[in-house]
């Protein structure tokens, strides 16, 4: 380099350190700009709602709110805790799953100001045995040396419906070896527990736990178990019903009839069952005393392991009232006529206009409400907005109509049940439907945002779901997307101090009417958190 002549590598890193700091902070905003939202992290307990204890390996299913596709799958430590990180601030829906716990859902704002607390619900168990006198176990099913059940014992769950005093069964099942029974899948609601029999060499019967004068209600919030609810059958007074089925001469000589006692008060399962043969000759050897429905259906084509099968040809049906006390019953004619059939249209509930969520069309389902001793499983067929259709080849008996395959958004509001007995009976039975509706509510507490506010709907024991919702700082929660139906609503503390369980005694948690299609509201008080 030449005396005097400027060091140009030198001033030219002195110019690069003077705009770097400049060029660098413009980089940085640029990422900034471009750079996706910082993800957030979920973390949370789960406990046993009746116990406080925590729940280990519950599933906790992420995904955003109307689409079933998980962003997310977290399981729960020993301790019942959980985290997960990688979401990105927004709204999600959680779906919280353990065997043998209600799958609780809820929805959940990232980013949470706290922990999630949340406390899942049991379901509740009965446990018990079925002797004789003798002390032995009685058996679930007693079979002919041909295979054909000719005695069986069936214990039954009834739940009670909402808003009424009627009970409808939810689980049957038979005692095992050493009669032992247990039901181990009751969500929250209120039960009785029956005993059906027949066949035995007690003879047949029905009870109630304890007794018939008064059935013990069983109460189950979550988590209750039930043991030691036994049933001892003992021999009774017994009479014979001898008969003869009186079918048309347009049936086959060959083809045989299944008859059935059931209770009029209690139609749940037949208490006695027996066929007729060629000649249309039956007896029920064993009867206690009572008033009974005698039910008669065929031709059969076979048996399942409790019921018979119909046959091929045109179903008959009959059905007459008995009371049997003092003596044999002999010489009975039961008479048999051709089936009946039921006109069901499809229509919008109340006064409004067809919803738009609901088909055009669906199926009908017609669930057999007597015990015809015969596998009805349920009788199917069409419905439609644009005209009756008819369901063919049905007993005269009551039935519930339900409706089937309505679609997302779309349910049914009412709750028809149709006895073909009546021949006066108004047609077409119009199944109603509606879109979905919600809650809007209001906790008024000190700290709303310390609350969970739970939703039952024990009108649908089958599929019990619980929904949650935590309410704003103003006490403002909602519950969307509902089917029409009756729901018992309850606020409880949330904070992880808090022992209060979510769900208590269903009957002391408010009752709401949520409509097709619109928005119920509901105002509800709470003390502070413990």
């Amino acid at each position: 380099m030449a005396p005097g002549e400027p060091n140009t590598p030198w001033l030219r890193l002195l110019a690069f350190l003077a705009i770097a700091p400049i060029a660098l902070l413009h980089i940085q905003q640029l990422r900034a700009q471009s750079a996706p939202p910082a993800a957030e992290v979920l973390a949370g307990r789960v406990l046993e709602d009746s116990s406080g204890e925590p729940v280990a390996s519950a599933e906790l299913k992420i995904h955003k709110p109307g689409n079933r596709e998980l962003v997310a799958d977290l399981d729960t430590d020993r301790a019942g805790h959980f985290s997960g990180t990688g979401l990105p601030p927004g709204d999600y829906t959680i779906d919280a799953v353990k065997p043998n716990f209600i799958t609780t859902t809820f929805p959940l704002h990232l980013p949470a100001n706290t922990p999630v607390q949340l406390r899942l619900v049991r379901y509740g168990v009965m446990d018990g045995h079925v002797a004789n006198v003798r002390g032995e176990p009685v058996p679930g099913r007693v079979m002919a040396p041909y295979g054909q059940t000719i005695g069986a014992t069936r214990i039954t769950v009834l739940t009670k419906q909402p808003g009424s005093n009627e009970f409808r069964s939810l689980r049957d099942a038979s005692p095992e070896d050493g009669g032992h029974f247990r039901f181990f899948d009751l969500p929250p609601g209120q039960y009785e527990l029956a005993m059906w029999y027949y066949g035995l060499n007690e003879g047949s019967g029905m009870q109630f736990y304890p007794d018939n004068t008064n059935p013990k209600v069983f109460t189950i919030a979550g988590g209750e178990t039930y043991n030691n609810l036994n049933f001892l059958v003992t021999p009774t007074t017994q009479y014979k019903v001898r008969g003869k089925v009186a079918w048309p001469d347009s049936i086959p000589a060959a083809s045989g009839f299944a008859l059935a006692l059931g209770l009029p008060d209690q139609p749940v399962l037949p208490i006695a069952i027996a066929l007729a043969g060629k000649d249309g000759d039956f007896e029920f050897p064993n009867v206690p005393p009572g008033t009974y429905d005698l039910f008669t259906t065929g031709p059969t084509g076979g048996y399942t392991g409790y019921e018979s099968v119909l046959g091929k040809g045109d179903p008959y049906y009959g059905k007459m009232r008995l009371q049997i006390g003092g003596a044999d019953i002999t010489g009975l004619s039961v008479p048999v006529s051709p089936a009946r059939s039921l006109s069901v249209v499809l229509r919008a509930h109340g006064n409004t206009p067809f919803p738009a969520a609901c088909p055009q069309s669906a199926t009908v389902a017609l669930t057999s409400l007597d015990p015809w001793g015969i596998a009805f499983f349920s009788a199917n067929g069409p419905v439609s907005v644009a005209k009756e259709q008819s369901i063919l080849n049905l007993p005269p008996g009551r039935f519930r109509v339900t409706a089937n395959g309505l679609g997302s958004g779309c349910y049914q509001a009412n709750d028809p049940v149709v006895d073909l007995a009546n021949k006066d009976l108004p047609q077409p039975v119009a199944v109603e439907v509606a879109a979905a509706g919600s809650i809007r509510g209001t906790l008024h507490a000190p700290r709303p945002i310390d609350f969970a506010v739970t939703l039952l709907n024990p009108s649908n024991p089958e599929g019990t779901q619980s929904q949650l919702a935590f309410p704003s700082a103003d006490g403002h929660f909602t519950f969307d997307a509902l089917p029409p139906g009756k729901y018992r609503i309850a606020a409880q503390p949330a904070t992880a101090a808090s022992k209060t369980r979510w769900l208590t005694d269903l009957s002391k948690m408010t009752e709401i009417t949520v409509a097709g299609g619109e928005a119920a509201t509901v105002e509800l008080a709470a003390g502070g958190p413990e």
